[in-house]
């Protein structure tokens, strides 16, 4: 997705001379292209996280358009309060890229995994917070987002991702996706979860059970329609995401359950990471296998929730 940001980038910075770029000192070999055509127009700041998005803000409120890029980890979590007071407060329409979220970073340990960045961002207010799956999803929220008059946290992965869609979306911020259909649960996801999502719905239909997979870039705001389209139905509901089950989508699918299907209860079950840092190092297969969001472990607890033989 980091190639496909700064390709889209490069297009909308050809159309409109308002539109910056800004890092801290990371991107190497990604953004060399767009700093010999665009010059002043690119800026490192450097690590100096606080400063760089506190740019960011002054860039934005001085009418320029600036897409800000570091490490998920470290742009939220060391400049929350700039975020907060100098974008979010200010509603600067700041587009912050987030990159190696969720488990991206597996063996650099905890001080890299991005595991709690989808529910900092989304407390704060005047903040939309989208988390592509893939590519393709990637250059549709690129080009909503030029035009976007708000400030923005886009969350993606680190170097290659897979392209998940077969073709051309239709993505509007607020909106879900929908990948499938099927009429025995339902699988919302978001992030490079996406092609896990797409395996464990194979999984399951090997079983005999079909189910409805929406991929959910926009997090903040949910569509709410969609949620509360799919509960009625009464069947199960299941999220996935690379992200702590505290604050991320499973939070945000469930605010809407509890809010609006009071009167219709459903089976609701979140997959992620549970309440803790990763206990050891290794990939970022083993470690999804170790927290249960492999697409075996989820599709086998799915299969046992549904009264099943959990064996994949």
């Amino acid at each position: 997705m980091r190639t496909t940001f700064i390709e889209t980038l490069t297009e909308l910075a050809q159309e409109d001379e308002k539109i910056m770029c800004v890092i801290g000192d990371t991107g190497f070999s990604v953004f060399e292209g767009f700093e010999q055509e665009f010059g002043g127009r690119f800026l490192n700041v450097g690590i100096a996280e606080q400063n760089f998005v506190s740019i960011g803000a002054g860039l934005a409120a001085m009418g320029m358009k600036p897409y800000i890029y570091n490490v998920v980890s470290f742009m939220t979590l060391r400049a929350a309060e700039q975020i907060m007071l100098d974008i979010c407060y200010q509603e600067n329409p700041v587009v912050l890229v987030g990159v190696g979220g969720g488990l991206a970073y597996a063996t650099a340990g905890p001080t890299h995994h991005a595991l709690q960045d989808l529910a900092l961002m989304s407390a704060m207010p005047n903040m939309s917070v989208v988390c592509p799956g893939d590519p393709v999803e990637m250059k549709a929220v690129m080009k909503q987002s030029k035009d976007f008059g708000k400030p923005l946290y886009i969350r993606i992965g680190r170097s290659v991702d897979p392209v998940v869609h077969s073709g051309d979306i239709d993505f509007k911020i607020g909106k879900a996706i929908q990948m499938y259909d099927g009429t025995d649960a339902t699988l919302f996801v978001t992030g490079v979860m996406l092609q896990e999502a797409v395996k464990v719905r194979e999984l399951l239909c090997q079983k005999g059970i079909t189910a409805a997979l929406y991929s959910m870039p926009s997090v903040k705001p949910i569509d709410k329609e969609i949620i509360k389209e799919r509960a009625a139905l009464g069947k199960p509901v299941f999220t996935i995401e690379e992200h702590s089950v505290i604050g991320g989508l499973g939070d945000a699918v469930g605010r809407v359950l509890c809010e609006y299907m009071a009167d219709t209860p459903v089976q609701f079950h979140k997959f992620g990471i549970p309440d803790q840092f990763a206990p050891v190092t290794g990939s970022r297969d083993y470690l999804r296998d170790l927290f249960g969001i492999s697409a075996d472990k989820m599709a086998g607890a799915i299969v046992q929730m549904l009264g099943g033989d959990e064996t994949i």
